[in-house]
């Protein structure tokens, strides 16, 4: 059996899953992340789920003032010590748009946001795991083009590149990269709910 890990670039994962059901007119759902990542993996075969590596950004202290980000960031802690699921920060930071207008968080004309170290911590791990030989096949979550130089040098090393996208993203660039491609969509993704706390009590 062939090794598969999972490197998930998560605020792109995140936003195109809310993209894909909010086009479809329905709620975004909650997944559940103790088996998302070896369900993705399972639509291969004849591979086995090693782990996974989840890339996310920490806000800056500005940015904590907004409670979406915070809560995010809250839930991604929450994540931390998860069995097989290892989570890699980066920076989520704010910049003035004007510099002789103060930032004010409710007030978006006056900043923007600049996501640092995501890019350059998957690519580490993959390729210095690639290089360990931990796995076999690198399973990528993202539809973002700035990977293609990290899916040419896993293929350098001999690994199987597979990219995971969300039905509807546009990978055309990507195809002719990686060896294989995946588009999860409503019928995956409802095998993988995250169950309301008194569900799981019962």
């Amino acid at each position: 059996m062939l090794r598969g890990m999972v490197f998930v670039d998560h605020m792109n994962f995140d936003i195109a899953i809310r993209d894909y059901y909010i086009k479809s007119g329905r709620a975004p759902i909650s997944l559940d992340y103790g088996t998302l990542f070896q369900g993705i993996v399972s639509l291969l075969p004849n591979i086995d789920y090693l782990k996974t590596f989840i890339f996310a950004p920490a806000p800056d202290k500005f940015l904590m003032q907004d409670e979406k980000l915070s809560s995010y960031y809250r839930w991604i802690q929450g994540l931390k010590g998860s069995p097989c699921i290892d989570i890699i920060e980066g920076r989520y930071l704010a910049r003035p748009k004007n510099p002789t207008v103060e930032m004010d968080i409710n007030d978006t004309n006056t900043y923007y946001k600049v996501e640092k170290g995501t890019d350059i911590n998957l690519a580490i791990h993959a390729i210095t795991k690639a290089q360990a030989n931990s796995f076999d096949v690198a399973f990528i979550v993202s539809a973002d083009t700035d990977y293609i130089p990290i899916y040419r040098q896993l293929k350098t090393l001999g690994k199987i590149t597979v990219v995971v996208a969300v039905d509807g993203q546009k990978i055309s660039k990507i195809r002719p990269e990686c060896d294989n491609c995946i588009f999860l969509d409503d019928k995956f993704f409802t095998k993988h709910i995250r169950r309301k706390k008194e569900e799981v009590d019962d």
